[in-house]
């Protein structure tokens, strides 16, 4: 009679296979989909860079200005465009994050469920509309 072989230490062995399951990263519902980035802060901060660059041109001598530009009030527009960038940077910000709060779910109301017709076993007396 033939006897089966011995596993040797080179043969493969099956390894049962365990059911894994692996836990979402996204802790949102499923199906429920940002329509915004959770980024938020990315416009204000992006918007802040050019606006401290315009910042420190707007520092910059008069003359050397005046040269680049031709204009004599340069320093003041580029505060001002400064300003704006980084105003309009933060503001977009706010929206993002006002758009993107999370806003409670609608309350049930108890009352049309307790107006339910309630219907009487089998046997039982039906109740009249009278008395209720």
């Amino acid at each position: 009679m033939l006897q089966p072989e011995a596993p040797h230490a080179g043969a493969p062995q099956e390894i049962p296979q365990q059911e894994t399951r692996v836990a979402s990263r996204n802790p949102r519902r499923t199906g429920r989909h940002s329509r915004i980035p959770g980024q938020w802060w990315q416009p204000g901060v992006y918007g802040s860079l050019p606006a401290v660059a315009l910042w420190i041109l707007a520092r910059l001598p008069a003359g050397l200005l005046l040269s680049v530009t031709g204009m004599p009030a340069a320093s003041t527009w580029l505060n001002r465009a400064g300003d704006t960038v980084f105003v309009a940077g933060w503001v977009a910000s706010a929206v993002l994050l006002w758009l993107t709060r999370h806003r409670p779910a609608p309350a049930v109301d108890a009352a049309p469920a307790s107006q339910a017709p309630v219907e009487a076993a089998p046997g039982q007396a039906q109740p009249r509309p009278s008395d209720a």
